[in-house]
């Protein structure tokens, strides 16, 4: 009887106290999945219940970066009084095993902990063979030279009895690769399969033994979602509800690795294919100091992107190289396209545009190839030994200024009145009066000189093109012609080249180019032309 009391007596307290352990916050955590593949991202979430939650600041999970978060929030009424649970969710990429660790989390002023998780990062297998549906990885060959195209088919197939909504197929994400897909699919039979066959072009980009990595497919079966009611009649059948009304179920299907190996080039060469080259210029005659402008072009197959700029060394020229630019496309199963690059070359006496050399490796013979255009020979009209510059008639002589010791006043210049002897103090306030009166004046006369001299500078026909230039290109075609004459303009191109055509941002100092004008204007026999 005593027991049965005692039991009672344990039943009622524990009533009593359930809605206060109701009420106790409480944290959990959980992963969305404990085992995921290589590239997969991994979802952590932690819950915690209670009226005031701070959650801990999470970075990186497991020596891992996190790269997202997110929060959920909801409320529950127990017993009469309203509950808070708060969740969030962290999103990392992990490449291998971690351990998750415990987090404390502070719910009403308490310090909670989460248990420690674990999440494996499994190394993906293939479908077994005979399996219904199948990814298959092939490369048409085991070894290649660097910059050799080299195929590769993703070969999904299934057998008829494998029927899927929909599939989705992962392309291959590979370093020191270029890579480029064939656009179309095609769709034939193996044997008993049905197979769709994506296929894509490697260019390998250095030597080494490389594993081309596993890739998947997402294989989805939709699911009519039991919903009850009316909306469980025929008419919802209809395929304007189909989209409302059915979840898809995904599947992933692993393929198999590949292995590569990529062979240098010999002779350190970098380009593998077929090509031509050709090199024109817009004119053979040109006036001296004025550009030609050479076009070179290659075409063929192969990995054009990687041919390096051309910057041909000409004899008593300036040479100023465009960055290339290349056009490709897939033709068939070979990557076919033009190289195109343009220079401007500058002169004052005539010169010859030398054979342009491309070597690569070919694809034909296995050999190295050194294909080369003809040379050509440029006439210079108008050309002198000496640089031109402005006339002497187009400039201005700057107006004399005489010094303050030479200014005088009309009053100063008129018959003057024999003048008392002055006392010591007066001399003294005169000499002082006097040597202000003349620092005034020379700062004065430097002014106006400065003033006039900047004028003078402008009346320069070369210096005024410079002053109005409002961009670097236009700078730089005023400058070209005098690039030999002075390190500052040769220094100025370099900028003007890197601004152009590098992106760069240097400062040009156009106060230095005028005065390197200015010093040219008044040597002998110098005078930069005006276009």
């Amino acid at each position: 009887m005593k027991n049965s009391n005692r039991g009672n007596i344990f039943f009622l307290i524990s009533l009593l106290l359930m809605p206060l352990l109701l009420m106790a916050g409480s944290v959990s955590a959980k992963l969305e999945r404990p085992i995921i593949y290589p590239g997969e991202s991994a979802v952590l979430t932690i819950t915690a219940k209670g009226e005031d939650i701070t959650f801990p600041k999470i970075d990186e999970i497991g020596g891992f970066a996190v790269l997202g978060t997110s929060s959920a929030q909801s409320i529950v009424m127990i017993n009469g009084r309203m509950e808070k649970s708060l969740s969030k969710s962290y999103t990392f990429t992990p490449t291998k095993s971690v351990q998750i660790p415990s987090y404390e989390v502070e719910v009403d002023g308490k310090r909670l902990k989460t248990a420690p998780l674990s999440l494996r990062v499994a190394k993906p297998t293939a479908a077994a063979k005979g399996a219904p549906a199948q990814l298959l990885l092939r490369l048409d060959k085991k070894s290649a030279y660097v910059g050799e195209p080299v195929k590769l088919d993703l070969v999904f197939r299934r057998l008829p009895s494998a029927k899927y909504d929909k599939v989705e197929i992962s392309e291959p994400e590979l370093k020191d690769f270029w890579v480029k897909k064939i656009p179309t699919a095609r769709q034939t039979l193996e044997g008993d399969y049905i197979t769709q066959t994506y296929s894509f072009i490697l260019f390998p980009q250095k030597e080494g033994n490389f594993t081309i990595p596993a890739t998947f497919a997402k294989l989805g079966i939709a699911h009519r979602k039991r919903l009850g009611g009316m909306l469980d009649d025929p008419f919802f059948n209809d395929p304007f509800f189909s989209g409302a009304l059915t979840q898809m179920e995904w599947k992933k299907l692993f393929s198999n690795e590949a292995h590569l190996e990529v062979k240098p080039l010999p002779g350190n060469l970098e380009i593998y294919g077929d090509f031509t080259i050709d090199a024109k210029t817009d004119k053979t005659t040109v006036h001296a100091n004025k550009p030609v402008n050479l076009t070179i072009t290659i075409k063929g197959s192969g990995n054009l992107d990687d041919i390096s700029k051309f910057d041909p060394d000409i004899d008593n020229a300036v040479v100023y190289a465009d960055d290339p630019k290349t056009e490709g496309h897939l033709q068939g199963e070979q990557y076919v396209g033009t190289f195109t690059q343009k220079i401007a070359i500058v002169a004052d006496r005539d010169y010859t545009i030398p054979p342009i050399r491309f070597t690569y490796f070919d694809a034909k013979t296995k050999r190295p190839k050194t294909i080369e255009t003809k040379p050509i020979k440029i006439h210079v009209t108008g050309a002198s030994a000496t640089a031109p510059a402005i006339s002497k008639a187009q400039q201005q002589p700057a107006p004399k200024i005489e010094s303050a010791a030479t200014l005088q006043t009309p009053a100063e210049t008129a018959v003057k009145e024999p003048i008392a002897p002055a006392s010591s103090s007066q001399k003294y306030l005169w000499l002082a009066e006097g040597f202000i009166g003349g620092i005034a004046l020379t700062l004065l006369a430097q002014l106006l000189f400065a003033r006039l001299q900047k004028q003078e500078r402008k009346e320069i026909p070369i210096i005024r093109q410079i002053a109005r230039a409002r961009d670097d290109q236009t700078l730089m075609k005023i400058l070209l012609p005098y690039a030999k004459q002075d390190p500052v303009i040769k220094e100025t191109l370099e900028r003007l080249e890197r601004n152009i055509y590098q992106n760069a941002k240097e400062k040009i100092d156009k106060e230095a180019l005028y005065e390197v004008f200015e010093e040219m204007a008044e040597s002998e026999g110098f005078e930069p032309s005006v276009r």
